[in-house]
């Protein structure tokens, strides 16, 4: 037991909440920091999966000769913002440059080992909690519109065979049959049966937090904006000039975790990829389970809320507002697929937490020996979370990590 140790965890998303959680149960005094409702922010809005079968990244080597379709066409679910492209035009360049199929394959197995191991982070803290009504287990589907998406998707779908996820093709009578209400006649399919996805992703950060603070941990509702250090442990600055001592920090914002100054996360190259949902409320009758439309690069999934539409990539950082094309191709798409509503009832904009190399950062700070970084997981927040939590638990409680984590090493990027 360490009750003696205090670490503070700077960020309330599922990253930071699932950090907290495995540290008190580490034995840990926990302090969580941040402005807002724990799980409002990037964790809210998410596609629900558990996506233990994620393990192809963003980068592609097919990129090259698809971008500009993917720049310019209106049925595309990338947008550019070239003036904010022109300003980080490194992280761009180092972006494609992992884009190479070695560096893709090199990628897919990291990810690989790490996602079997998603269950390993996220069953206790179910348990612990007592979020078991917030998880189902109703598999998870790819749709293909014909022949020509299939094949385009061969080779990252070889990727998951490679690092042993287990999936059924589907033909056009499987899918209508699995999912009677999808009017677009899709060609085929993949089923991953095992999948889990998450009812409500706000509920269960929700949860965490509230058994964080049953078990005498502390939520502190403000802005982190610095790190001091001095005399073996830091202090925390807040935006109401109070400071915050601990032991340890974690720093676990997702795309706002450079912004936190004396962390050393500044000098990483993170940016963000801006997503994008569209809800429907009370229209969850409409699938069984998450069903992602691959080509188009968006979920629909029942959650228990109403029916949501969500992903695409958006390369436009933090101060634009919503991009009203995008939210017009869900629509459309959606359209396509369901008989929905003329407008949803929802539409929303997030920042997800992205490294050019598609791998989150996970370990100590390369800048300080008290500064731990939990950050970067792209579209696999939500998954990896648990694991990561587990991961920073046993490195401040200086056990032997259960996964290699040379991988995920912030020190990556010096």
């Amino acid at each position: 037991m360490n009750n003696n140790l205090t670490v503070a965890v700077v960020g309330a998303g599922i990253v930071g909440t699932s950090c907290a959680l495995w540290l008190q149960k580490k034995g840990f005094s926990v302090i969580l920091i941040d402005p807002e409702k724990p799980g409002s922010g990037t964790s809210y809005g998410n596609a629900c999966t558990i996506a233990d079968y994620g393990c192809v990244p963003i980068n592609s080597p097919t990129i090259f000769r698809r971008l500009p379709g993917l720049l310019f066409s209106k049925e595309s679910p990338l947008s550019v913002d070239p003036g904010y492209a022109l300003r980080h035009l490194s992280w761009q360049i180092r972006f494609l440059r992992n884009c190479r199929k070695t560096k893709v394959e090199r990628i897919s197995r990291i990810l690989g080992k790490l996602l079997k191991k998603t269950y390993q982070g996220l069953d206790p803290l179910i348990e612990f909690s007592g979020s078991q009504h917030l998880l189902s287990q109703p598999g998870c589907m790819y749709v293909y519109k014909n022949s020509g998406e299939f094949k385009n998707a061969r080779a990252a779908n070889q990727l998951r065979r490679d690092q042993g996820v287990e999936f059924t093709e589907l033909d056009a009578g499987d899918i209508h049959d699995l999912e009677p209400n999808i009017k677009l006649p899709f060609e085929k399919g993949l089923l991953f049966d095992k999948a889990s996805q998450v009812l409500n992703p706000q509920s269960l950060t929700t949860s965490y937090l509230d058994c964080l603070l049953s078990n005498q941990g502390r939520y502190v509702q403000q802005r982190a904006l610095s790190i001091d250090h001095a005399n073996a442990a830091v202090s925390v600055n807040l935006d109401n000039g109070e400071k915050l001592h601990a032991d340890r920090v974690v720093i676990a914002a997702g795309a706002f975790s450079g912004r936190i100054m004396g962390t050393g996360a500044h000098r990483l190259p993170l940016d963000t990829e801006r997503g994008y949902h569209i809800q429907y409320t009370g229209l969850q009758s409409l699938l069984n389970r998450p069903v992602c439309w691959n080509a188009a690069g968006f979920y629909a999934t029942p959650m228990d809320e109403g029916l949501r539409l969500a992903g695409t990539v958006e390369i436009a950082g933090f101060s634009e507002a919503k991009n009203p094309r995008i939210l017009n191709y869900l629509k459309r798409k959606g359209d396509e697929m369901f008989d929905l509503p003329e407008q949803p009832d929802q539409e929303w904009l997030g920042f997800r937490p992205t490294l050019p190399d598609a791998l989150p950062a996970i370990g100590y700070s390369p800048y300080s020996e008290y500064v731990l970084f939990a950050f970067g997981h792209h579209h696999l927040g939500l998954t990896l979370a648990g694991i990561t939590g587990k991961l920073i638990a046993e490195l401040i409680n200086k056990e032997e990590p259960s996964h290699n984590i040379k991988p995920f090493n912030p020190a990556r990027f010096r």
